[in-house]
């Protein structure tokens, strides 16, 4: 019994070991906001908060088949580029209508995070160089 114990525990602490693999990476990627005109760094903590608030505030109207008429949209749905002019330019209906009023800078910062993390072109090793 001891013995399936210890091999539970050192499991355990060996799959915990393993997800920290970027940290130990030392590898931070950046992108630079248009909005704050700074560079961002682009983390798993401002990704998590920024997927957190985009369910919560931005899938319940841009999900497939909604009765409120929004464009269904995913992270994919734009390049890393588009969703920085999406938040930089403001010239979305979203922005328009108010919605974005009871969200804080903060806020759509850590959303367009998340959509920046996760875009069409995230993949792309001919634009990773040009967003270094």
């Amino acid at each position: 019994m001891k013995e399936k114990i210890a091999i539970i525990v050192f499991m355990g602490a060996f799959v915990a070991l393993l997800s920290q693999g970027p940290v130990f990476a030392g590898e931070t990627t950046y992108r630079f906001d248009p909005v704050t005109q700074t560079s961002r760094a682009m983390e798993f903590q401002n990704t998590y908060e920024g997927y957190k608030l985009f369910q919560s505030n931005c899938k319940s109207c841009h999900s497939r088949e909604n009765s409120k008429g929004a464009r269904f949209l995913d992270t994919d749905s734009r390049t890393m580029r588009g969703w920085n002019n999406v938040f930089y330019k403001k010239n979305v209906p979203c922005a328009k209508d108010g919605s974005w009023a009871k969200l804080s800078k903060e806020d759509l910062l850590a959303i367009n995070d998340y959509l920046y993390s996760k875009a069409y072109d995230t993949w792309d090793p001919r634009s990773a160089k040009s967003c270094a």
